[in-house]
């Protein structure tokens, strides 16, 4: 859900302009051909993956339609920022990762489209000697592991310390969850010590958390994005595939497509790719750094295309 004010003429004719962390152009990297697709996400956009998507994009939607060349931004914003870029009409597409939030934006006339695009998964990292003595067994579920760790930071608080993104990222979403889930919420007065407000994007994050000892919640994106030394100085006490029964810590992304963006019709074409198997799907799947696949396809049957039932035309 967008958390501005939201005002259609100005989204629609004189929307804010937001300077592109990087600008992507497939196959025509000489030609600079214009951008046509403002793609607006955070995490996603550092670990690689959507240079990964728009090159094969540009490339394929070129050849099978026949349309001139064009170029795809990435405008750099958490969730909270990609639903407000997307009401304001300065990104015609958002990835985002909270299902509620996302059905609040339709109701509020930004996004008309949402797609299932590719599942990750959030993961309990932290200092290698483990102060807070967390127990990941088998049976031991994220919410113990954080009962554990408040525990431990009651116990020893100059040791114990949590770091949150504290700015309304999905992974600061997930984390609140988890914590007001076993009854703390350690951001409201009396102020909890223990609890570490950092507010930047996941990898200046973990970094932080790394050089300070601290616990946090990671995406995996993130986790196998990072340099090496930021891994090998840190322990993984949770982490959760698909297959597993409890999905506590998925991070599902969806793409959202905005009503009132410039480029609203490439934005369609980009969300009809992103669901089929041998596109967006297969780049999701087989997308790697530092030798880790870190994401998978969306569930089939919760992909979807539009109100009609059937996959928007291309552009032309």
């Amino acid at each position: 859900m967008a958390s501005i004010h939201i005002d259609p003429d100005v989204a629609k004719n004189n929307p804010p302009h937001i300077d592109p962390e990087e600008v992507y152009y497939g196959p025509f990297e000489e030609e600079k051909p214009p951008i046509e697709l403002r793609i607006a996400t955070g995490g996603a956009g550092q670990s690689g993956l959507i240079k990964a998507f728009a090159d094969k994009f540009i490339d394929d939607h070129v050849r099978e339609t026949g349309c001139k060349p064009f170029a795809v931004a990435w405008i750099k914003s958490d969730t909270a920022g990609s639903f407000n870029n997307l009401s304001q009409g300065s990104a015609d597409l958002s990835i985002t990762y909270h299902p509620a939030a996302e059905d609040i934006a339709k109701q509020q006339g930004f996004t008309d489209r949402s797609v299932y695009a590719w599942r990750d998964h959030f993961m309990l990292v932290g200092p290698t000697t483990n102060p807070a003595k967390l127990d990941p067994s088998p049976r031991t579920s994220i919410f113990d592991l954080f009962g554990q760790l408040f525990r431990g930071a009651v116990a020893n608080p100059a040791a114990v310390r949590f770091l949150s993104r504290y700015d309304k990222s999905a992974t600061n979403v997930k984390e609140a969850f988890i914590w007001t889930t076993i009854g703390q919420t350690p951001w409201a007065y009396p102020y909890s010590d223990f609890y570490h407000r950092y507010t930047s994007f996941p990898f200046q994050a973990l970094e932080v958390a790394a050089k300070l000892g601290e616990y946090t919640l990671v995406d995996r994106g993130t986790w196998y994005g990072v340099d090496q030394w930021i891994r090998d100085s840190m322990t993984v006490y949770m982490e959760q595939h698909d297959t597993d029964t409890n999905q506590t810590l998925l991070n599902p992304a969806h793409a959202l497509v905005g009503t009132w963006g410039k480029y609203r019709d490439t934005a369609n074409a980009f969300a009809d790719w992103m669901i089929r198997d041998e596109r967006g799907q297969k780049i999701a799947s087989e997308f790697t750094v530092n030798g880790a696949v870190l994401y998978t396809k969306a569930p089939e049957g919760e992909r979807k295309t539009n109100e009609a039932g059937m996959p928007f035309l291309p552009i032309q």
